[in-house]
């Protein structure tokens, strides 16, 4: 993994100063320090006539001038933007501080107005970003569970609810699942909006080694883990007379506690996009690890953002 990103400048002086932004970038490893002509095998000079953002790379030596000329941002998020760095940088402050794209207009310290087109690009490309870095991150990591190991699964419904015609719309069918004594909370949108055992068993075998001892309820799809090398034990909860935690320990309150929290995020940034949902799930767990984990969020993404264009 990349080395934790550093910062000697605040919000306000990245928004406001040029020379201060590609510092910045350059320190954390966001566009290039240097770069060596092919030919004469010495540093190339920065020059920022035409390429006023972050300057382009020029060898001086003999007719090679002409030729050299290296876009500094090539290959970065940087690449052919049509805005400011130091707009850039505001807007990625605003989408890793989930502000609205009303404040992110409104509080633009620059004179001309930001176009609402323009923040709905930037946090999109800032969630591709992070979707990227996450989906890698977990894939290092492996799978969760294992012998000796319980893991708790459970799905439930989210997104905006409406009526047409008598008829309640559905959300979105998300399958969650956390092991005991983890923060590693997994989460995956079922295919289709489908929660069968087609649907559900390829999804746990994804996330959850084998010979994991698995709590859920009692809903059928599951009824065929135990041919998939899972220790299958369940909980149900629509029987009156059923404890939540039955006498040998099994029970899933862990992970259904944690659609609370889900569900809060989605209602407070008003995240029900059907286009990008999964793309927001992911996002989730992006800003989840990095609260628990008590980082900053903006440098964090800088840090996938490094991570993404390596």
């Amino acid at each position: 993994m990349p080395e934790e990103p550093t910062s000697s400048t605040s919000s306000a002086g990245l928004s406001n100063a040029s020379e201060q932004c590609v510092e910045f970038a350059v320190e954390n490893g966001l566009i290039p320090a240097t770069k060596e002509c092919r030919t004469h095998r010495v540093p190339m000079k920065v020059e920022y006539g035409q390429n006023k953002n972050v300057g382009s790379f020029v060898c001086n030596k003999g007719n090679c001038r002409a030729r050299s000329r290296v876009a500094r941002s090539k290959d970065t998020l940087f690449e052919n933007i049509k805005i400011s760095l130091a707009r850039v940088f505001y807007l990625m402050y605003c989408y890793a501080h989930c502000w609205s794209y009303e404040d992110a207009i409104h509080e633009n310290p620059e004179k001309d107005k930001v176009s609402i087109e323009t923040v709905c690009d930037w946090y999109n490309y800032c969630r591709e970003t992070v979707v990227f870095y996450q989906i890698e991150r977990k894939e290092a990591i492996g799978k969760t569970g294992g012998t000796g190991k319980v893991v708790q699964i459970y799905e439930s419904k989210f997104g905006k609810r409406k009526y047409n015609k008598g008829r309640r719309i559905e959300g979105h069918w998300i399958l969650g699942l956390i092991e005991d004594g983890s923060e590693d909370l997994r989460l995956e949108v079922c295919p289709e909006n489908i929660r069968s055992a087609d649907a559900l068993v390829p999804l746990i075998n994804k996330h959850v080694a084998e010979d994991t001892t698995v709590h859920t309820d009692f809903w059928r799809a599951y009824d065929f883990l135990g041919e998939h090398g899972y220790i299958h034990k369940k909980v149900n909860y629509s029987d009156p007379d059923n404890p939540f935690v039955i006498p040998d320990g099994t029970h899933t309150q862990r992970i259904e506690s944690q659609w609370r929290v889900v569900n809060r995020f989605f209602k407070k940034y008003n995240y029900n996009h059907p286009e990008n949902f999964a793309d927001i799930i992911t996002e989730y767990l992006w800003r989840r690890s990095v609260q628990r984990n008590k980082k900053d969020t903006f440098m964090k993404l800088i840090k996938a953002i490094k991570y993404v264009y390596k």
